[in-house]
């Protein structure tokens, strides 16, 4: 017949990794960044747009042809 010890059994402790930080993050989004410059055959260019007022941006965002301003 078995009998069990009296000492208790030793777990070890969950092993913690490392979770990454925000310079992993950064350097992870240059890298995907780096890839799509490769794959695209369109140069990167920043669209920025103002205007003077609430009814000339609603004008030209009605003659856009992209239904995505609509």
């Amino acid at each position: 017949m078995r009998t069990r010890s009296r000492t208790p059994s030793r777990r070890s402790a969950p092993r913690r990794t490392a979770r990454p930080g925000p310079a992993a993050w950064l350097a992870e989004s240059e890298r995907l960044y780096r890839d799509f410059v490769e794959l695209t055959p369109y140069p990167f260019q920043p669209f920025v747009r103002t205007f003077k007022s609430w009814d000339e941006y609603e004008r030209w965002r009605h003659a856009q042809t992209n239904p995505w301003y609509r």
